[in-house]
């Protein structure tokens, strides 16, 4: 299920192919180009500034593991009791009514495994964006196939990245500089969209934090440690006034 532009699918066919997914994977795939959607498949919001994302969604009630091109904020807030989420069967492949109730539910001669494999593309990207968030996204899917899934370490910089250079036949620095044009594209159109109102900041290394909105519960600066650390707490700066831009650090 494909809901994307004919550019999209195009290089979804393409690097399909090229990498040698298995054929039987492309019926519990599901790709869009809308973030409502994408949350409503599993429960979960984008990143704003994410290009692409791939999920891996269990029909069990397990937890979706998402992966892709998100941007890092840097920010570790405290840990809370989150309600347990139930995921939904994909739509599409079930009862419209119940879609959001249980999961799917075939013949068991048609049975699919209980899981799906959902992709995210930002619909405002270049060409060239368009084709490498695809393959990039694609390749999270054939680590999932082959049981070695990959977190990022550095995007950009990391095995994935040396892999996605390999399959596009592309120069490694010329990808990074397309996602730092990229994020950058995207920032600004977020910005212009929404802009910062509240700047928070770290009061041991002072690294500033913009906000759309303030944080509803305490966060701690990620660059101070990579764990939640109240010794690290982020204090409220600044409030910008409409029509005033932000023009601190990223």
């Amino acid at each position: 299920m494909v809901n994307a532009s004919s550019d999209v699918a195009h290089w979804l066919d393409h690097y399909w192919l090229k990498l040698g997914l298995p054929a039987p994977e492309a019926h519990r795939l599901a790709v869009t180009e809308d973030r409502g959607e994408f949350h409503r498949w599993t429960g979960r919001r984008l990143n704003p500034l994410a290009l692409g994302c791939y999920c891996y969604l269990p029909l069990n009630g397990g937890e979706a593991e998402l992966r892709g091109e998100e941007a890092s904020t840097s920010t570790l807030t405290a840990p809370a009791l989150a309600p347990r989420r139930v995921q939904p069967a994909l739509p599409g492949f079930a009862d419209p009514i119940a879609v959001h109730l249980e999961p799917l539910r075939l013949p068991a001669e048609d049975a699919p495994a209980n899981y799906r494999h959902l992709i995210f593309v930002e619909p405002d990207l270049l060409p060239l964006g368009i084709e490498v968030t695809v393959a990039h996204e694609l390749i999270h899917l054939s680590d999932r196939v082959q049981g070695n899934p990959r977190k990022h370490r550095c995007h950009g910089y990391d095995s994935i990245s040396v892999d996605e250079a390999a399959i596009t036949e592309r120069d490694p620095e010329l990808l990074r500089t397309l996602l730092r044009e990229e994020t950058a594209r995207r920032e600004l159109a977020l910005r212009q969209a929404r802009p910062y109102r509240y700047v928070y900041a770290c009061p041991h290394c002072h690294k500033e934090y913009p906000r759309v909105r303030k944080y509803t519960r305490q966060v701690s600066c990620g660059r101070c440690d990579r764990q939640y650390n109240p010794a690290f707490l982020l204090a409220l700066k600044e409030m910008i006034a409409p029509g005033m831009g932000w023009s601190g650090e990223e």
